[in-house]
């Protein structure tokens, strides 16, 4: 079972990419490797904002053609989203203060308010923050179904969404994993 993940950013200069996250977007700093050779140069640093982590290291030696590839890419199509509890449109205002492109205003839409942002390395940073802080957003449809359980049993309205999903091909141990969940959460939010 997996418990975290964490997004790994290859960059010319660690050093460089800590003093932006912990700088400008308050990222705290969990662990940093120093290179073996005495350089006292950072070859990785490990960060984190609440529960999202985000590592930089520099490229190993086989990987120095890929990543010269990459550099030059216009976007790396790789984003990360983070929830906040609060703050969302004071953070906004300090992202745009420290020069960060923005490619979303802050805005709200399906429960939830964000923003994004793009970092130096193109990295696609979402900050979202959900409108009733009592209970994460549940969508008021499940994935274009729309979703009535009142007067019905649990496992038939599971099928129904099992049966929806799958036909996006969507694997059955997933959709009913997926359709369960929907249900859970709909139910905390109608309490």
């Amino acid at each position: 079972m997996m418990k975290s993940s964490e997004l790994l950013i290859v960059v010319d200069s660690v050093e460089e990419a800590v003093k932006i996250y912990t700088e400008k977007l308050a990222f705290d700093i969990v662990n940093l490797e120093l290179s073996k050779d005495n350089t006292n140069t950072l070859i990785a640093a490990h960060l984190k904002k609440g529960k999202v982590f985000v590592s930089f290291r520099v490229p190993h030696v086989e990987e120095l053609a890929e990543f010269s590839f990459i550099k030059r890419c216009t976007s790396r199509c790789v984003g990360l989203s983070v929830e906040m509890k609060k703050g969302l449109d004071k953070y906004f205002t300090r992202c745009q203060k420290k020069g960060f492109k923005v490619l979303s205003e802050p805005k709200d839409s399906n429960g939830v308010r964000s923003f994004a942002i793009r970092d130096p390395y193109g990295v696609k940073l979402v900050f979202l923050q959900p409108l009733n802080s009592k209970h994460p957003h549940v969508p008021s449809d499940f994935a274009g179904l729309a979703v009535a359980p009142q007067g019905r049993k649990e496992a038939e309205v599971v099928n129904e969404m099992v049966d929806h999903l799958r036909s996006f091909g969507v694997l059955r141990r997933a959709a009913k994993k997926y359709a369960k969940l929907y249900l859970k959460q709909r139910a905390g939010k109608a309490k």
